[in-house]
C-alpha cells in the first residue's frame, strides 16, 4: 500500500468517529453554534434556510446608500469649489508640492535685481573666456605653420647635396636656430 492510501483511510477513520461522537453528544461538529446566535440553531434536526432579502428591503438599502454617496459627492464638491475660489482670488492654483502650502512666497523687485545682476556677471565672465580661448586658439595656428615651415627647410636642407663651401654654414646655424622637439 501506497502512504498516500493509508492517510485517506485514517481520515475517512477519523471523520466516521467525528459522526459517531456526534450522534453521542447530541451536537454535530459541522454545525456548531457561533456567538450571539440562538441555541436552537445549532441542533442537528433544525436545517438552516438561507436568509434572502425582499425586493422592497433591497431597494431600500439601495435607496439609501445611492442617498449617502449623493451626500458625500455634494460636500465633495462644495469643498473643492471653495478651495478653487480661494486659490483664483490668490491667482492661479498651485500644483504639485505647492498645494500645500497656503501662501505664495515672491521676490521682492530688489531680491530679482541682484540675481539678474549676478546671473548677467557670471554669463559676461563665460563670454570673456570662451573669447580668450578662441584667440588663443587662433594665435597657436600660425606659430605651429612657422615652426612647421622651419622644420621642412631644416630637413629639406640635410637632405640636398651642398653646393658651395658656404652651403653647409648656413645649414648649421639654420638647424641651431630651428627647435627640435624633444621626445
Amino acid at each position: 500500500m501506497k502512504i498516500q492510501d493509508i492517510v485517506v483511510e485514517i481520515d475517512a477513520e477519523i471523520s466516521k468517529l467525528q459522526q459517531v461522537k456526534a450522534l453521542l453528544t447530541g451536537t454535530s461538529t459541522t454545525d456548531m453554534r457561533k456567538a450571539g446566535r440562538p441555541t436552537n440553531t445549532s441542533l442537528p434536526g433544525n436545517a438552516r434556510t438561507k436568509r434572502t432579502l425582499s425586493a422592497e428591503a433591497r431597494e431600500k438599502i439601495a435607496a439609501a446608500q445611492r442617498a449617502r454617496w449623493a451626500k458625500s459627492k455634494k460636500a465633495a464638491k462644495k469643498a473643492a469649489r471653495s478651495t478653487v475660489a480661494v486659490s483664483t482670488a490668490k491667482k492661479a492654483p498651485a500644483v504639485g508640492l505647492r498645494a500645500k502650502s497656503k501662501k505664495k512666497r515672491t521676490l521682492s523687485a530688489g531680491a530679482r535685481a541682484k540675481i539678474a545682476a549676478a546671473q548677467k556677471a557670471r554669463w559676461a565672465k563665460v563670454r570673456k573666456a570662451a573669447k580668450k580661448a578662441a584667440l588663443t586658439k587662433v594665435a597657436k595656428k600660425p606659430a605651429q605653420a612657422k615652426k612647421a615651415a622651419s622644420a621642412k627647410r631644416a630637413g629639406a636642407s640635410k637632405t640636398k647635396a651642398p653646393v658651395s663651401s658656404v652651403a653647409p654654414a648656413t645649414t648649421a646655424t639654420s638647424a641651431s636656430k630651428s627647435p627640435e622637439k624633444s621626445v
